[in-house]
């Protein structure tokens, strides 16, 4: 047991067990003191040695020689280390670029028509269609209307090659707008007046369907530019479907794929480019981690700073663990459920998880489970087994308080839990703070049938449960038991 000014004046030994436990809590404390005495001591050591060690004038020239060859290879290494990461960059910055213009490259060769056409077995299907406004000029008139003819052949060439136009047409024809522009040429003469549809295709069936189509957007046009632009007439003078060898076609499809291939040869190049870049940069970073910093110290210093260095070590442990063990002795904090019912001789009616337990995580987790602490995963079931033995105990209690020095919203959330459960679902469980603090808790004491007295490890202290069930027997009461989250 602890001594932790135990109830009613009695000597308690000190539980080794829990002392251990406590202080293996404190392994982030020691781990950091050991670590600040070891470099402290080590430090004062070397300092100490170099300070009365000899160095000559021609170790201290050496040196000096030896350390400028070291930075000078040092900001070589990081001139190179910056270069490699912008070539890096670069590298594969041009890798993905090209990779997206093989992707698009690829998507054109397999899905334009155009491209796949043949260029010895072209389908051609064109019509002429003339345009006339019926423009006469006046005899004698200084004023002549102005000529239309010009505005209207412009617009008609205007909305055929409008992308809505196409777009319509390329549904159709389940083809994609961009894909039908290339087998489509609009092309208009002011001088004669006349409009040229040409569509290419891989059979004479398809450039007719599609030449048919655009010829019936004609139609649907005259109306719009009659209002818009003025009366005319629009008609077919000539139409014609033939096969022919188209050169430029054949030009541009070699054109294509040798774009291709020439992307497959660059994104090649660039992977080996950034082979040969981590190949140089690795024989780079081995030789500058060959290089060893000169030092100037003598034999002395490295020992000194090795044994000194354990010393602080252990003097760090040594600190950290005489400073827990006081301060568990003199603090007086509850430590578990178990203690506090054997040391303040209150019945215990059950352990809850504390909010720092369920916090707990990794060692701190371990070191729980290994002191059977909850872990909140049976809480609820808690919970129900303490309602159930506040029922049976003071089955006559109309009105339950659960007191003590626990944050307010901690001992409602208690008090909340225990009235939810069956076995005090028809009782009044109220919760209020602790008597030494609050004056408002007094008559609620008094009033109380059946008192239950809360206490957590994180702050609660075996003094100050004394001090509660001494101010509570005082007003005639008799504390039913404790409660603590451990």
């Amino acid at each position: 047991m602890m001594e932790n000014q135990p109830a009613y004046g009695q000597e308690e030994e000190i539980d080794l067990v829990a002392l251990t436990f406590t202080l293996l809590r404190k392994y982030r404390q020691i781990l950091a003191a050991a670590l600040a005495c070891a470099i402290i001591f080590g430090a004062a050591a070397g300092a100490h040695t170099a300070w009365g060690g000899a160095v000559s004038q021609d170790a201290q020239k050496a040196y000096e020689s030896e350390l400028a060859e070291y930075n000078r290879k040092k900001e070589s290494y990081e001139a190179a280390k910056q270069q490699y990461s912008l070539d890096i960059a670069n590298n594969e910055k041009s890798q993905r670029d090209t990779e997206y213009a093989i992707q698009k490259a690829q998507e054109y060769a397999e899905n334009s028509v155009w491209n796949n056409l043949d260029p010895y077995n072209v389908w051609v299907a064109q019509a002429d269609l003339y345009v006339t406004t019926n423009y006469q000029i006046q005899p004698g008139m200084a004023y002549q209307n102005p000529d239309r003819t010009d505005s209207v052949l412009s617009a008609y060439a205007s909305l055929l090659g409008n992308s809505s136009t196409l777009s319509e047409v390329a549904q159709q024809f389940n083809m994609q707008e961009r894909y039908l522009r290339e087998l489509v040429t609009i092309s208009s003469d002011p001088d004669t007046h006349l409009l040229a549809i040409t569509v290419m295709s891989s059979s004479e069936q398809t450039s007719s369907n599609i030449l048919a189509a655009l010829l019936e957007q004609v139609n649907a046009m005259d109306a719009n530019i009659t209002a818009s632009v003025g009366s005319h007439t629009i008609s077919v003078i000539a139409q014609s479907s033939y096969s022919t060898v188209s050169t430029d076609l054949r030009d541009a499809q070699t054109e294509n794929s040798q774009n291709l291939l020439s992307l497959q040869t660059q994104i090649d190049q660039l992977q080996q480019s950034r082979t040969r870049l981590d190949s140089n940069f690795e024989d780079t970073t081995k030789e500058w981690e060959s290089t060893e910093e000169p030092v100037l110290q003598s034999t002395r210093i490295s020992s000194a700073v090795l044994k000194f260095g354990l010393i602080g070590l252990l003097a760090g442990i040594v600190l950290v663990c005489c400073a827990g063990t006081v301060q568990f002795l003199v603090q007086g904090k509850v430590y578990s459920g178990k203690e506090l019912r054997d040391t303040c001789r209150l019945p215990l009616l059950g352990t809850l998880a504390s909010g720092k337990t369920r916090q707990s995580k990794q060692l701190d987790a371990a070191l729980d489970r290994m002191e059977h602490r909850p872990d909140g995963s049976t809480d609820a079931e808690m919970i129900r087994l303490m309602a159930a033995t506040i029922a049976s105990r003071a089955p006559e209690a109309k009105h339950i308080l659960i007191t003590g020095d626990l944050p307010a919203d901690q001992l409602t959330a208690l008090a909340a839990a225990l009235q939810d459960t069956g076995a005090l679902r028809t009782q009044v469980v109220t919760a209020a703070e602790s008597i030494l603090t609050c004056a408002a808790t007094v008559p609620q004491v008094t009033s109380a049938d059946a008192i239950v007295l809360a206490a957590d490890c994180t702050c609660s202290h075996y003094t100050a449960v004394n001090d509660q069930n001494e101010q509570i027997q005082r007003l005639g009461k008799k504390i039913l038991g404790c409660i603590v989250f451990e």
